[in-house]
């Protein structure tokens, strides 16, 4: 019985061993053609399908050639790099040019073929920004004419790009009060730094309102009554610069290890693909990110077409795009890395 025992939990192991040293490729064509199936040679499906499942491939780079059952298209052969103990879903489309190619889609455990993933639900929980409202500043000074009160009001906008919009403007303005002539003349003067992302801008306004009051004797100078905001002091962003990185930059400031540790943690914490890219988007809108730390986001997505969709989005918001090649490492097939090539140039 013993000797029962130790030889069926080795043939076990055995088993499961073989197992784990063999890999699966499901293949389909995203418009329905039907097609053949040869791996290394071998013949898959002798009867024409939309989808194609080959099991217990030993080789890691096999050979796969697509032979399409309307003799008008094309065969396909290309090569590919499957680590076995993986189930591996590879989609028939074109490309760019209108070519016939094979693009991974995604990977999943031995055995899962035949199970269809759940419904994505549409994530409903981010909501967008408002946009940003321009500041309006209004000063009003008060004065005395005649026995009646004349108020002046100088309103000075300032739009959400920090850039004043009455800068070095002067109000003139005559009007009669109580049969008398008033001549009034309002100057703004304003300095104003120079504005970037994640800059505060100071500003100083001083209003200067003279008035002379018109009799039938002369002249009498009314002491000009002068208005000035408090002024503040500018707050300027760090400049960062990447140790050891000399080459061209893509945004300000990236992210710190704590802060992108902390948005890692929270996207893997999604069940979904869509969720997990929605969620990438939301946080890297306005923020910064490196390389090392964009390779990172792309080993939480298992599908093919969801690397290459989070590695475009991400290359506007790069510091270091001099590096970006190195995003390359992440992907399985030559046919991602050159759609991601042809993206950057046409930037």
């Amino acid at each position: 019985m013993e000797r029962f025992l130790t030889l069926a939990l080795a043939g076990t192991l055995s088993f499961l061993s073989l197992h784990a040293q063999t890999c699966d490729i499901v293949v389909f064509s995203d418009m329905g053609d039907k097609f053949t199936l040869m791996v290394d040679g071998a013949e898959v499906n002798a009867t024409p399908a939309s989808r194609v499942v080959a099991s217990s491939i030993r080789n890691e780079t096999p050979s796969l050639l697509v032979r399409f059952a309307d003799a008008s298209k094309t065969p396909i052969k290309q090569n590919g790099y499957f680590p076995l103990g993986k189930e591996y879903t590879v989609v028939i489309t074109t490309n760019k040019k209108g070519q016939l190619v094979l693009r991974p889609s995604g990977e999943a455990e031995l055995g899962t073929a035949s199970k269809a993933e759940d419904a994505k639900p549409k994530p409903t929980t981010f909501v967008e920004d408002a946009p940003a409202e321009d500041v309006v500043e209004e000063q009003t000074v008060d004065m005395n004419v005649g026995g009646q009160t004349v108020t002046t009001t100088t309103v000075v906008e300032e739009s959400a790009d920090g850039v004043n919009d009455m800068d070095g403007e002067n109000v003139n303005m005559s009007f009669g009060v109580n049969g008398m002539g008033v001549n009034m003349n309002v100057n703004v003067n304003g300095t104003g730094t120079g504005t970037t992302t994640g800059t505060s801008t100071a500003k100083t306004t001083t209003t200067t309102t003279t008035t002379t009051k018109v009799t039938q004797t002369g002249a009498v100078a009314v002491k000009p009554v002068t208005t000035t905001k408090p002024e503040t002091t500018a707050v300027l962003e760090p400049v960062y610069k990447m140790p050891g990185y000399n080459g061209p930059v893509g945004c300000g400031y990236p992210m710190s290890s704590s802060e992108f540790d902390e948005a890692k943690a929270s996207i893997s914490s999604k069940g979904f693909e869509d969720t997990k890219m929605t969620l990438v988007k939301q946080i890297g809108r306005d923020r910064c990110f490196t390389v090392d730390q964009v390779k990172g986001l792309m080993g939480l997505f298992s599908f093919e077409d969801n690397k290459l969709d989070l590695a475009k989005f991400a290359y506007d918001h790069t510091y270091d795009i001099g590096n970006y090649y190195k995003v390359n490492d992440v992907f399985s097939f030559e046919s991602s890395v050159e759609d991601l090539n042809e993206y950057i140039k046409s930037r």
